[in-house]
């Protein structure tokens, strides 16, 4: 359990804008005479302590107040954590720290009875415990507040996942949000929307329980009922820059802006907790399983785009498929410059190699499946050790981390493909490749 003075010690700003933790005395006194025993035999867990409150607002009218404003004290603590999450994730790359947040999200001045209705007591009234954790619940909420999201959206920032970008847009409205698209173009946008809206919406209908969860990426067969035509890995590239053009195009028409300054070091911190044998040796766990699927997923997604990437040149007239594979490993794994590249294979120029390759694009498409399937594995094995609610509390890090990771080996790989003569497949991403390539066959050639 956190400490219990969380639960009767409001934290409230002062006017110059600082934290201020304020003891309400009575809140104290009724909260140690209430739970006295659990205290004492150090049976009082967070859930059970917040169901027993709640219930007690509920159904006795006398103590409705004093268990209402220890709930209230509780929310008020957990409201500047979840706001010091939202700048360690973002506040660096965006200009903002939780200190430009609180203002928005912290206004309950501990008062009994309450005098107006604060965010904690919206909170309050909106919560169901037989839903879940009063944490999520104040996590979604906080994360879901108006004015502070319109502020992250000036300082350029859109939290939306893509899948909930795209499940919330009418194709009607792409010309709208979308000029800059020739009408083919938005043709094409448009039906892209509506196969994802007719697959990806009628899912989420037909699957209840993730009403009001947040949008996970969809799944590789609901890509190909997306659209049969295409591979995965490429209808997902397609999904993922539409929403990524609309993510945009919402943040201009909001007035966002580009990130202005670093965060400074944060004013409020979470005490320390201690690492048993046990928990360490999770942690080791986790971390072996991270780095086995961190490669796996890797070359699995690497092996998907290469054999899409075969097809597609396969179908060429004439085919192309087994240039475009030497090509490749040429080019990654024997460290050949495009040049000779052209020479040993019979192209006329060393454009020609590099349109081929098409490395830029061809690396993003590998990410953004990767991404996918790393997200995947990930929160499954997270889940051997972490509740479904304490996984939610931290999908916004997590997949900021997962993120960080994944840029940092492309950009390797990017660093590493600049390099014109005696190149040699150091980087993470040439490695996999190059394992990866060397498993899967070679298009027959070209009949003589």
């Amino acid at each position: 359990m956190e400490p219990p003075f969380r639960y009767w010690q409001i934290t409230t700003l002062t006017a110059a804008g600082q934290l201020e933790h304020r003891d309400c005395p009575q809140a104290q006194q009724w909260f140690k005479a209430r739970f006295e025993d659990e205290i004492a035999a150090e049976e009082l867990s967070d859930r059970i302590c917040q169901d027993t409150l709640w219930r007690i607002c509920q159904a006795h009218p006398n103590e409705a107040s004093m268990a209402q404003l220890c709930l209230r004290c509780w929310l008020s603590h957990q409201i500047v954590y979840i706001c010091i999450q939202l700048a360690r994730s973002f506040g660096a790359t965006y200009g903002f720290q939780a200190a430009d947040l609180w203002p928005l999200v912290l206004d309950d001045d501990g008062k009994v009875p309450a005098t107006y209705q604060s965010f904690t007591m919206k909170i309050l009234a909106s919560y169901d415990p037989d839903r879940g954790a009063l944490s999520t619940w104040a996590s979604r909420l906080t994360k879901n507040h108006r004015e502070l999201n319109n502020f992250l959206l000036s300082q350029g920032l859109y939290r939306a996942t893509p899948w909930a970008i795209l499940n919330d847009t009418k194709a009607t409205q792409l010309p709208r949000f979308l000029p800059h698209l020739s009408p083919s173009e938005l043709d094409i946008a448009a039906q892209l929307l509506g196969a994802y809206h007719r697959v990806y919406r009628r899912d989420r209908i037909t699957q209840r329980t993730s009403r009001g969860q947040r949008c996970s990426a969809p799944t590789d067969e609901q890509l190909q009922r997306i659209d049969l035509s295409q591979p995965p890995n490429v209808v997902l590239s397609q999904l993922h820059d539409l929403a990524e053009q609309l993510r945009q195009s919402r943040v201009a028409a909001r007035g966002g802006s580009l990130p202005s300054q670093s965060l400074d070091a944060n004013e409020y911190t979470e005490p320390a907790v201690p690492v048993s044998d046990d928990f360490q040796e999770i942690q080791d766990e986790f971390a072996k399983n991270y780095r086995q699927d961190f490669l796996n997923t890797l070359g699995e997604a690497i092996k998907v785009t290469v054999t899409a990437y075969t097809v597609h040149y396969q179908k060429r007239r004439p085919p192309q498929g087994r240039v475009y594979r030497q090509a490749l490993e040429l080019f990654h794994c024997e460290g050949r410059p495009m040049g000779e590249i052209a020479k040993t294979l019979g192209l006329n120029s060393q454009v020609k190699v590099t349109r081929l390759l098409n490395l830029k694009k061809f690396r993003t498409e590998v990410c953004i499946y990767w991404l996918n399937q790393l997200k995947e594995r990930v929160q499954k094995n997270a889940l051997k050790h972490l509740s479904p609610d304490q996984l939610d509390n931290i999908a916004d890090k997590l997949e900021q981390i997962l993120n960080e990771e994944a840029d940092a080996v492309m950009a390797e790989a990017a660093s590493e493909a600049q390099i014109p003569k005696n190149r040699t497949a150091n980087s993470v991403f040439a490695r996999q490749l190059c394992a990866v390539v060397d498993t899967l066959p070679l298009p027959p050639d070209l009949p003589s």
